[in-house]
């Protein structure tokens, strides 16, 4: 009996058949249907906020779209700024101008221009710009801005110089021109034909090739007479035979008191000797010739004195015991000039073509 007490429930937890079976199952079936909308109405909301945020995005990116159109109209590079130097002188619609262009063209026209290769002194630069309202003034085109640069610019030419003893004497457009330069300070010096003879200058003479300004360059007759024009310097002269003062005055363009006045102690009454050394004006161009001009003359090849003497006879006996006679030889002479002006005479060789006699004279010794 006991232990059916026990397993027997008590009063107040007892419940009718059924009751907290169905309030149970009632529970649950709300549970289950407050659930399922609770997250559908969580859903509804992420789904609108990703559509609202979705339209946000994309009209912030056709807002950023527009602008980006915007500034790419207002600030695109559009157009070319040419300079010379720091001074601009145009501008140019588009990019496709380069300065290596520019410079090319305008270097290549001179070129054609002056004969020679050209070399412009200013730098021409570009710069992209965008062309705004206020630039449009400056718009110009290609064939417009070339002249007028040509026209600005200065430029150095590949030039002919002729260097004097590694000095800068003239400059010519070519080579041509130097040479025929040269050949014309050369040609009033040249030998006759069939003379032995050699021509050279007295400086150092040498042609070389340079860019130089254009301003330095000289036509070729203004360039002759530069290279001709004189300066007087003081040169020395030795007397050969047959020379005089007033023909020494005249070789050299002067008066026979020029040259009393460079030679001390010289006078007229005196007179010059043969192997005299006299200071001479001479009248120096920059470029100056020399000739050696070698001759063969036949000359006289004169006699010769012996003396003897006679004990017998007073010293005012004088007599002649045997005739003498001046031969003949062949020399060969050297003549040296400097410009035309005789410098030098000298026999190189000989060959005696008739012996002289020589003369035999006796005198007294009383």
């Amino acid at each position: 009996m006991a232990e059916g007490k026990d397993n027997f429930p008590r009063r107040q937890e007892r419940e009718l058949y059924g009751v907290k079976k169905e309030r149970t199952s009632r529970r649950d079936n709300t549970s289950q249907g407050r659930r399922p909308q609770k997250a559908q109405n969580t859903e509804k909301r992420k789904h609108r906020k990703r559509n609202v945020l979705n339209r946000k995005q994309i009209i912030w990116g056709i807002g950023l779209v527009f602008l980006l159109i915007i500034l790419f109209f207002f600030l695109r590079k559009n157009g070319t700024e040419v300079f010379v130097g720091s001074e601009s002188v145009g501008v140019l619609e588009g990019r496709s101008a380069t300065a290596e262009t520019i410079t090319d063209t305008i270097e290549t026209q001179l070129a054609g221009i002056v004969g020679t290769e050209v070399k412009l002194n200013e730098e021409i630069k570009t710069v992209r710009i965008h062309i705004g309202s206020s630039r449009k003034k400056d718009i110009c085109t290609l064939e417009h801005l070339i002249p007028k640069i040509r026209n600005m610019v200065t430029y150095k030419v590949n030039a002919a110089i002729i260097m004097i003893d590694g000095g800068k004497g003239v400059v010519l457009a070519n080579e041509e021109q130097a040479n025929n330069v040269l050949d014309a300070i050369k040609e009033p010096y040249l030998p006759a034909e069939g003379v032995d003879a050699t021509v050279e200058w007295v400086e150092s003479v040498t042609i070389t090739t340079d860019f130089v300004d254009s301003k330095e360059v000289l036509s070729e007759s203004d360039a002759t007479s530069v290279l001709q024009a004189t300066t007087t310097v003081t040169g020395t002269y030795t007397v050969q035979s047959n020379d005089a003062l007033y023909k020494l005055a005249q070789n050299y363009d002067c008066s026979v008191e020029d040259l009393l006045n460079l030679n001390e102690g010289l006078t007229i009454e005196a007179g010059i000797r043969v192997g005299q050394v006299l200071n001479v004006p001479i009248h120096k161009p920059k470029l100056s010739v020399k000739t050696n001009e070698t001759q063969v003359l036949t000359t006289v090849e004169p006699k010769t004195y012996e003396y003897q003497t006679d004990n017998t006879q007073p010293k005012s006996y004088q007599k002649v015991t045997q005739q003498g006679r001046a031969g003949q030889k062949k020399s060969t002479i050297q003549i040296t000039r400097i410009n035309g002006f005789v410098q030098e005479e000298k026999e190189i060789s000989k060959e005696i073509i008739t012996e002289p006699i020589p003369e035999i004279i006796v005198r007294g010794t009383l």
